[in-house]
This record gives structure tokens, sequence and C-alpha cells, in this order.
């Protein structure tokens, strides 16, 4: 199995490469980015980090992709101070579109997994760019999954191990959480409408608070687990089911736009998009999403043009 990381001397990128290799989820690591003393400093301590595990880690360029079963994209302008993910959309664009280029000139059968933000329209305009099949190319969005389990455990007095619970839509300020979905210890459960408030009206606050340390850095940690277990996934052929930013074509009702729902993980990327029914005040949320997300899927058409 080799992965390459695109963007691998960031705050999302360092960590997702050392945490994939470090789990032994390879055979070869390729690290690319545009800072190559940083991303050879990286290879040099990785390589020797997971030396016992028999990995390969180099420090590379885009030809040195060749032959990837996974590309993960995580390479961005700066970000500053944002109020909104959206916000990076334009700068974002003309980055994602080159790489593309790159992806399809010298590996362009390999999963691809979009780890830039705005993550939902660069994952759509990766795969305009680079014309792959869309199977193959996902969006990673399941930090927003993450902390929704994370708020249902406190809500309900329980470990956050014990809870799984699905967020799709917009990785952003439109996102949709299921409450229809979370089971606690397999178990469904139900929720008050003031639990359901506080919930929601605490998932903004979740940006909002590492914005304002102005640390310069993002939830690289929570990143690299969740882009370990998609990489797994893949790896394994699993059929494992996973929120991903995927670009539909009739699923949920939704045409030409990236937006997350559940899929079905294997060796070729996306084996199935999984339809739930959902509850119809999910079904408003999920629309609302899906609307914002298609006008920033015409930013997109556009700046391809």
């Amino acid at each position: 199995m080799k992965v390459s990381v695109i963007g691998a001397a960031g705050s999302v990128g360092a960590p997702a490469a050392f945490y994939i290799a470090a789990s032994g989820l390879v055979d070869e690591m390729v690290l690319i980015d545009v800072r190559p003393n940083v991303v050879q400093q990286h290879a040099m301590d990785m390589s020797t980090a997971v030396s016992a595990l028999d990995i390969s880690v180099k420090a590379g360029d885009f030809p040195d992709m060749a032959g990837s079963d996974v590309i993960i994209n995580a390479a961005g302008v700066p970000q500053g101070l944002i109020a909104d993910r959206m916000e990076m959309l334009p700068k974002n664009i003309p980055l994602v579109r080159e790489t593309a280029f790159k992806i399809n000139e010298f590996c362009p059968t390999a999963v691809v997994i979009t780890a830039t933000n705005p993550v939902d329209p660069l994952n759509y305009a990766m795969k305009l760019a680079g014309r792959f099949e869309r199977s193959r190319i996902l969006g990673y969005s399941i930090n927003d999954s993450f902390r929704f389990r994370e708020l249902v455990a406190g809500t309900k007095g329980v470990k956050v191990s014990q809870v799984q619970a699905t967020v799709v839509g917009e990785h952003g300020s439109t996102q949709a959480p299921l409450f229809s979905s979370v089971r606690i210890d397999g178990k469904a459960v139900p929720f008050s409408d003031e639990e359901k408030r506080n919930i929601l009206g605490e998932i903004p606050n979740i940006l909002r608070r590492y914005e304002e340390l102005q640390s310069g850095r993002t939830a690289g940690w929570t990143c690299a687990v969740g882009l370990a277990k998609l990489v797994r996934a893949i790896r394994d052929d699993s059929g494992e089911i996973f929120p991903c930013s995927v670009v539909l074509a009739g699923e949920y009702g939704q045409h030409d736009v990236s937006m997350s729902v559940p899929v079905k993980l294997g060796r070729t990327g996306v084996k199935e998009i999984v339809e739930w029914t959902l509850e119809p005040d999910e079904q408003a949320a999920f629309e609302r999403s899906a609307a914002a997300l298609g006008a920033a899927a015409r930013i997109v058409d556009e700046a391809l043009q």
C-alpha cells in the first residue's frame, strides 16, 4: 500500500502522514510540500520513527506519487483568522486545479482524499479539474461526526466510545447532525427538543474557539485519526460506512454538488453511496446545506471554465 500526502509539512498533512505510517497501514509513504526543507526533515524523522515497521518514508515531488493507492491532498494557502471555512474557497481553487492536473498526470487511478478547506467545493473542484471517476474522489469530513459524538456523550452522560452518530451535509456552518443516526451501545435514543437545541447551539462554537486561539493551526490530530480510518478501509476493501463528501448524481435528490453522505469504502474508493431515510427536520437541514454547497459549486464551475 502506497500513500502520498500533498501538503505534508502542514498541520493536517504532517500528523496524518505520521499516524498512518505509525499505524502500519502502508508499505510506502511519500511526503510532498512546497517547503522542501521542512518536509525533508519530517521524512527523515518519520523514517526513523517507523523503521521497525519496515515502512519506506521519503520526501518527494509530484512524479514520486506514481503508483500510489491513495493520495491525501492537504495543501492549501495559509488560512489566517477566519469566521467560516468557505472564506478560503477563491484562494484554494487554483491550487486544487493544479494539484488535480499533477495527480491526473502521474497517478490517475489513485483514490484521492480532499482534506483542504472548504472541503466540499474543493472536492468538487478536484473531480472536475482532474476529470476523475467520482467514486475515486472523496472529501474528508468525519471530524464533524467525531464532535457530534462528543456532544451527545456529554449530554447523555456516557462515554464517547459508546456513541455512534453521523453528520451529513457541509463540512462547515450548514452541517446537518442526524439525531436519528445516534446509537448508544447500539440502541437508538430519544432526544428532547432542549437537548437538540443545546447540541446544535454548541456546534458553531467549535470553530470559533479554535480561531480565537490564533495559533495558526487546525485540528490536525483529529484529522490524522479520521484519515487513518479511511485509509484502513480502502486498504482492506472493508465496505465500512463513513460520512464522506462525494459528488452526487441524483442521490438524496442532489446533482453536481459534493457533500457529506454515508458511503461504503473499498479498494477503489466509494463502493456505494448509502441513502438513509432522514427525519423531516433533518431533510430540511440537509437541503439547506445542499443549497449553500450548490452556490459554492457554481463558483467552482465559473473558476474552472
